[in-house]
């Protein structure tokens, strides 16, 4: 990062010019380790080899560099250079921050760094990827700029650990880390190098002075510098965010040129997020993200003692609403009829109240109508939560300046049977997305005694253009999920069942999260 001195107007007063460090800089990782009292917790630790732990710092997405290049010199240069020029002030960010992270593991503050970093899972051709490849030349260059390459016998660079997304959808993140894997010649090998990648052989049909080649050739000739092998761990196991969370395509978003120079930096800079109307649960967006989950609900009657069961059970058992569902739905809708004002309106003029009462009345049942007409359309529960806290809701309270008892004990009942429709709507729906045309079909006689999967040539072609169009079109066909099997623990245990990755982060905001990450890494393959 650079710094950047500013003079005060009035040379009046002797106080320190204001100095702007950007979060990668080596002045910045060494102060902030320097200062972290999570380094006391390591001294401490470090004194007792039965506690003792290891302390991996990491630089999180670095190619957010890439934004703020973008950002300040968008109208300056063509397209082509502004995106070159870009990526190496991200590379010397980046190699920055090693070089205090080298320094940092020579003063016993940490035992070596990393990177975790959304960019890696993206396609080469999008502006905001990171490569692999990237880190691992900053990480020698790191290395030679702190020891030199006279004590390259003694040690190696400390890069430890790289941190990718990547789920059953977003599977970019499992090709990067098979690449990884490959080059350190560590897959099926149990995390032991064995430097049988052949990456950066010179050949005769390469050319020489493409970049990409020349790097590949460096990494090859300092591999004496790098560790024996870098261990991946994937992050956000189970959520799935289009086109990798940056809410473009892959095709230079925001880089669009007119006349040839660039339009405008990109949209997310500014602020735009592309839309400006409410999100009712139908979409899946930067936002609202696709889950990779069932869900727990009721299986008896709402209000009464009962079981909770996973959707994919209920879904099996009950079809596709809660059993309360329907009966609930009408009772609201009896409720909110309105007839005893509608057979006062025959005979009297009504009153401003009742007036008042009847549109209040229409319009609820209006609500009640739209939600459940739309339910088999939703997609995503976290947004449909919005909806109802930012319109729903508000919609209610502005309709009645009170609500009896028993109307609000209705809409309570409504709309907790209706949230437990739509997290089973939701989870179906993500379900047959993975399984991409797939189905489960259960035995129709004795003689079968086991369930059969068949594919639905028209349900896979849908499944695969839904996939392109929210940016999962790496994924081919489909995979097959057994009924029995939650969709959180088969996409937990499929990432731990991957040679290539060592880890799986996962994030855990209740106590029955950890179990069934537990469970999946108890059914995986893995060690």
């Amino acid at each position: 990062g650079k710094a950047a001195d500013v003079d005060n107007e009035d040379n009046s007063s002797s106080q320190p010019a204001v100095v702007l460090v950007h979060n990668l800089s080596q002045e910045y990782v060494l102060h902030s380790l320097r200062t972290s009292p999570l380094f006391e917790k390591y001294k401490d630790t470090a004194r007792n080899e039965d506690k003792r732990v290891s302390l991996i710092s990491l630089a999180h997405n670095p190619e957010t560099q890439i934004a703020a290049y973008l950002m300040n010199n968008h109208h300056q240069e063509s397209k082509m250079q502004l995106l070159q020029n870009a990526r190496v002030y991200m590379k010397e960010a980046l190699k920055a921050a090693f070089i205090g992270y080298e320094i940092a593991v020579t003063e016993g503050l940490i035992d070596g760094y990393g990177v975790d970093s959304n960019g890696l899972s993206l396609q080469p051709n999008h502006d905001m990827y990171l490569s692999w490849r990237d880190i691992l030349e900053c990480s020698v260059d790191a290395y030679l700029e702190v020891h030199g390459s006279e004590n390259s016998n003694e040690r190696t660079s400390s890069l430890k650990t790289i941190r990718l997304p990547g789920n059953v959808l977003e599977t970019r993140g499992i090709e990067v880390a098979n690449e990884i894997c490959s080059f350190f010649g560590t897959c099926g090998n149990n995390g032991e190098g064995n430097n049988s990648s052949e990456e950066g052989l010179p050949t005769f049909t390469e050319d020489q002075s493409d970049p990409l080649v020349q790097q590949r050739q460096k990494l090859r000739k300092m591999r004496y510098i790098l560790p024996s092998s870098v261990e991946v761990y994937v992050t956000r196991p189970l959520t799935a965010y289009p086109h990798g969370g940056t809410g473009w395509d892959q095709s230079s978003p925001g880089l669009s040129e007119s006349g040839g120079g660039i339009s405008a930096p990109p949209a997310f800079l500014n602020g735009d997020n592309g839309s400006s109307t409410e999100s009712d649960g139908k979409k899946i967006d930067a936002k609202h993200p696709v889950r990779i989950l069932d869900y727990q609900v009721e299986s008896g009657p709402i209000g009464q003692p009962g079981e909770l069961s996973w959707t994919n059970l209920h879904y099996k058992e009950y079809g596709p609403r809660p059993s309360a569902y329907q009966p609930i739905l009408n009772a609201v809708l009896s409720h909110f009829d309105a007839d005893a004002i509608l057979e006062a309106s025959l005979e009297r003029e009504l009153t401003v109240e009742e007036r008042e009462t009847l549109d209040g009345c229409k319009l609820i049942r209006d609500m009640v109508h739209d939600l459940d007409a739309s339910l088999d359309t939703m997609k995503s529960f976290a947004a449909y939560e919005e909806y109802l806290v930012n319109v729903a809701v508000p919609l209610i309270y502005g309709s009645f300046e009170e609500l009896d008892e028993e109307s609000a004990g209705m809409l309570q009942l409504f709309f907790r049977v209706h949230g437990m429709a739509v997290r089973m709507v939701v989870s179906r729906w993500t379900r047959e997305m993975l399984m991409g045309g797939w189905t489960n079909i259960d035995p129709v006689d004795d003689q079968k005694v086991s369930t059969t999967i068949e594919l639905d040539k028209d349900q896979e072609e849908k499944m695969v253009k839904i996939r392109q169009i929210l940016g999962f079109g790496e994924l081919k066909g489909g995979y097959n999920i057994p009924d029995s099997t939650t969709l959180q623990e088969f996409a937990l245990k499929n990432l731990l069942d991957e040679n290539a990755v060592k880890g799986v982060v996962v994030g855990c905001s209740r106590p029955e999260h950890v179990l069934e990450a537990v469970r999946a890494a108890d059914t995986s393959n893995s060690v």
